[in-house]
């Protein structure tokens, strides 16, 4: 049996850019001020375009370094 899905709220960031300035990365903030990298999959790169919008994202939390990355199962996007 595997880690529960854990779901978290909170604004999608740009977290890792190229040389030549293009994000290559995200990180989802929550309210409470956590950060959370999110790992690369098919949802990731889906929510790329999806900048300084707000979401609810359901997956599994693990430690990458001292950073908690996020590897998302499932998303919604909420309009303002």
């Amino acid at each position: 049996m595997g880690r529960p899905q854990t779901i978290i709220n909170g604004i999608i960031v740009p977290s890792e850019w190229n040389d030549k300035g293009e994000i290559q990365n995200i990180a989802v903030v929550t309210f409470d001020e956590d950060t959370f990298l999110i790992a690369d999959n098919h949802h990731a790169r889906a929510l790329m375009n999806s900048l300084r919008k707000t979401v609810t994202l359901s997956g599994k939390v693990s430690m990458k370094g001292a950073q908690k990355e996020f590897r998302i199962s499932k998303f919604q996007i909420h309009d303002p």
